[in-house]
Protein backbone atom coordinates (compact mmCIF):
# COMPACT_ATOMS: atom_id res chain seq x y z
CA UNK A 1 0.00 0.00 0.00
CA UNK A 2 1.43 3.52 -0.68
CA UNK A 3 1.84 6.57 1.71
CA UNK A 4 0.67 9.89 1.02
CA UNK A 5 2.08 12.25 2.95
CA UNK A 6 1.31 16.31 2.72
CA UNK A 7 3.27 19.37 3.23
CA UNK A 8 4.02 22.71 2.63
CA UNK A 9 5.41 25.86 3.13
CA UNK A 10 5.86 28.25 6.71
CA UNK A 11 2.46 30.38 5.13
CA UNK A 12 0.37 27.36 3.62
CA UNK A 13 0.89 29.32 -0.16
CA UNK A 14 2.38 26.00 -1.45
CA UNK A 15 1.47 22.25 -0.65
CA UNK A 16 2.66 19.51 -1.78
CA UNK A 17 1.64 15.73 -1.58
CA UNK A 18 3.59 12.85 -1.53
CA UNK A 19 2.72 9.20 -2.77
CA UNK A 20 4.69 6.06 -2.07
CA UNK A 21 7.79 5.53 0.13
CA UNK A 22 10.82 7.10 0.37
CA UNK A 23 14.12 6.26 -1.46
CA UNK A 24 16.31 7.85 0.69
CA UNK A 25 16.25 9.68 4.25
CA UNK A 26 19.56 11.04 4.66
CA UNK A 27 21.68 13.96 7.10
CA UNK A 28 23.41 16.33 4.43
CA UNK A 29 26.26 18.25 5.29
CA UNK A 30 27.71 19.70 1.60
CA UNK A 31 28.31 23.26 1.23
CA UNK A 32 25.32 23.88 -0.81
CA UNK A 33 23.01 22.51 1.96
CA UNK A 34 24.40 24.35 4.91
CA UNK A 35 23.94 27.62 2.37
CA UNK A 36 20.55 26.18 1.51
CA UNK A 37 19.55 25.56 5.71
CA UNK A 38 21.71 28.22 7.02
CA UNK A 39 22.68 26.16 9.59
CA UNK A 40 24.78 22.74 10.09
CA UNK A 41 22.94 20.38 7.64
CA UNK A 42 19.81 19.39 5.45
CA UNK A 43 17.24 16.45 6.21
CA UNK A 44 16.36 15.12 2.91
CA UNK A 45 13.03 12.92 2.78
CA UNK A 46 13.93 11.93 -1.05
CA UNK A 47 10.96 10.56 -3.41
CA UNK A 48 11.21 9.32 -6.90
CA UNK A 49 9.88 12.12 -9.48
CA UNK A 50 6.82 10.67 -10.37
CA UNK A 51 5.55 10.56 -6.69
CA UNK A 52 6.01 13.82 -5.85
CA UNK A 53 3.13 16.51 -6.76
CA UNK A 54 2.39 20.13 -6.25
CA UNK A 55 -1.03 20.87 -4.83
CA UNK A 56 -1.68 24.56 -4.44
CA UNK A 57 1.16 27.78 -5.16
CA UNK A 58 4.00 28.11 -7.63
CA UNK A 59 7.56 28.59 -5.81
CA UNK A 60 9.98 30.29 -6.85
CA UNK A 61 12.97 28.26 -8.38
CA UNK A 62 16.79 29.04 -8.24
CA UNK A 63 19.19 26.27 -10.70
CA UNK A 64 23.34 26.27 -10.08
CA UNK A 65 25.75 24.11 -10.38
CA UNK A 66 26.87 22.79 -7.09
CA UNK A 67 30.69 22.71 -5.94
CA UNK A 68 30.64 19.19 -6.52
CA UNK A 69 29.42 19.80 -10.20
CA UNK A 70 25.90 18.57 -10.56
CA UNK A 71 22.86 20.73 -11.14
CA UNK A 72 21.21 21.92 -7.95
CA UNK A 73 17.59 23.34 -8.83
CA UNK A 74 15.64 24.34 -5.04
CA UNK A 75 12.12 25.06 -4.73
CA UNK A 76 11.16 28.02 -2.64
CA UNK A 77 8.05 30.01 -1.31
CA UNK A 78 8.29 33.48 -2.93
CA UNK A 79 6.17 34.62 -0.11
CA UNK A 80 7.41 33.28 3.31
CA UNK A 81 11.09 31.87 2.12
CA UNK A 82 10.21 28.31 3.16
CA UNK A 83 12.76 25.88 1.58
CA UNK A 84 11.08 23.06 0.11
CA UNK A 85 12.60 20.73 -1.99
CA UNK A 86 15.48 20.05 -4.25
CA UNK A 87 15.34 18.40 -7.89
CA UNK A 88 18.36 15.83 -8.10
CA UNK A 89 19.63 14.69 -11.60
CA UNK A 90 18.54 11.04 -10.61
CA UNK A 91 15.02 11.58 -10.46
CA UNK A 92 14.85 11.91 -7.10
CA UNK A 93 12.83 14.85 -4.95
CA UNK A 94 14.77 16.42 -2.01
CA UNK A 95 12.23 17.50 0.05
CA UNK A 96 12.76 19.37 3.36
CA UNK A 97 12.04 17.12 6.28
CA UNK A 98 11.11 19.85 8.21
CA UNK A 99 7.99 21.16 5.89
CA UNK A 100 6.43 17.30 5.73
CA UNK A 101 3.11 18.27 8.32
CA UNK A 102 4.04 15.08 10.20
CA UNK A 103 8.08 15.86 10.34
CA UNK A 104 7.92 12.53 12.49
CA UNK A 105 7.92 10.31 9.32
CA UNK A 106 11.53 10.66 8.27
CA UNK A 107 13.55 8.43 9.44
CA UNK A 108 17.57 8.89 8.71
CA UNK A 109 19.55 6.26 7.63
CA UNK A 110 22.84 7.74 6.23
CA UNK A 111 25.44 11.06 7.02
CA UNK A 112 26.34 12.72 3.60
CA UNK A 113 28.97 14.69 2.49
CA UNK A 114 30.46 14.93 6.74
CA UNK A 115 33.84 15.55 5.40
CA UNK A 116 32.10 19.13 4.19
CA UNK A 117 30.57 19.44 8.06
CA UNK A 118 31.74 22.45 10.36
CA UNK A 119 33.85 21.68 13.19
CA UNK A 120 30.40 22.50 14.91
CA UNK A 121 28.26 20.46 13.22
CA UNK A 122 25.70 18.29 14.97
CA UNK A 123 26.24 14.77 13.12
CA UNK A 124 24.09 12.29 14.08
CA UNK A 125 26.32 9.83 14.37
CA UNK A 126 24.29 6.59 14.80
CA UNK A 127 23.77 7.11 11.23
CA UNK A 128 26.18 5.23 8.32
CA UNK A 129 28.21 7.41 6.60
CA UNK A 130 28.14 7.36 3.16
Amino acid sequence: MKEKLGGGCFCGDVRYEVSGVPALQVMCFCSDCLAITGTDGYAGYMVKEEDFHLKCGAPNVHEKISKEGRKVIRSFCGTCGSNLWGQTEFGLISIAAGTLDDPEVFQPTTNVFTDHAPHWARIPHVLKDA
